[in-house]
C-alpha cells in the first residue's frame, strides 16, 4: 500500500511529477544512466512504469513501448511523444505484446520499490518472456545502505513506494530469473540521495 497524502496525489499529474523529479535530480540521473547504457542502434525498448515517458528526451531512433497504470501520465505521453512510441495505460503483461516482438532493453526506472516481492517476482517472470536472449534489463531504484547520509535516508523514508530495499534484497529478487547481474550504488551529492542501478541478463 502506498502512502496516500495530498502531495503523493499531486504526483499523479505529469507536470507536478516532472517538476519534483527535476528538483530531486532524478530526471538528470536517469537520463545519464540510460544514455551511458543504451548504445544499440534502433533498439526495441520496453519501459514499464514509464510515467510521462520523459526518458524519450534521451532516446532517439528507438522502437519504444511504454506501460503505466497512471492515465494522466499516459495521456501526457501520447500527446507529447505520439510519433516516438506506443503507450498503454495498463499493468504490464507479456500477453499484451505481439509474440513476434522481443526487446533489446527493458527499463524499470523507479518501479521495483513500488512492488512487493510477490509482485516483483511475477513482473520479472513476464519480462523474461519478452526479452531477447542477449537483451538487458535495466533497473533504477532508491536503496538503503549502511552509514547512509541522514538527509538521503529521510527523503527515501518519505518516498511514495513502500518497498525500498537493500542491495542484498534487490539482488535476491533479480537473481531468480536472471543469471548475470551487474550493479552499482550511486551516492548523489545534491540533493543527497542514494541510487541502486542494475543491468541484468538472462
Amino acid at each position: 500500500m502506498e502512502k496516500n497524502k495530498l502531495f503523493y496525489k499531486l504526483l499523479n499529474y505529469p507536470l507536478v511529477y516532472s517538476l519534483s523529479q527535476i528538483i530531486m535530480s532524478a530526471t538528470s540521473f536517469r537520463k545519464k544512466i540510460i544514455k551511458n547504457i543504451v548504445k544499440k542502434k534502433k533498439p526495441y525498448i520496453l519501459d514499464i512504469g514509464c510515467g510521462p515517458a520523459e526518458i524519450l528526451e534521451t532516446l532517439s531512433d528507438v522502437n519504444y513501448f511504454g506501460f503505466d497504470v497512471n492515465k494522466n501520465h499516459i495521456d501526457f505521453a501520447k500527446k507529447k511523444y505520439k510519433d516516438k512510441g506506443i503507450f498503454k495505460c495498463s499493468k504490464f503483461s507479456s500477453k499484451k505484446i505481439n509474440k513476434k516482438i522481443k526487446f533489446d532493453y527493458v527499463l524499470l526506472l523507479g518501479l521495483l520499490h513500488h512492488l512487493n516481492d510477490k509482485q516483483s517476482y511475477f513482473l520479472l517472470s513476464e519480462i523474461k518472456k519478452v526479452l531477447k536472449k542477449k537483451g538487458m534489463l535495466i533497473t533504477l531504484d532508491n536503496i538503503y545502505i549502511k552509514n547512509q547520509n541522514i538527509f538521503a535516508k529521510k527523503l527515501i523514508d518519505l518516498d511514495k513506494g513502500q518497498n525500498v530495499r537493500t542491495k542484498r534484497q534487490y539482488l535476491k529478487i533479480l537473481s531468480k530469473d536472471f543469471k548475470k547481474i551487474q550493479c552499482k550504488i550511486y551516492l548523489q551529492k545534491f540533493i543527497p540521495y542514494t541510487w541502486f542501478v542494475s543491468k541484468s541478463f538472462l
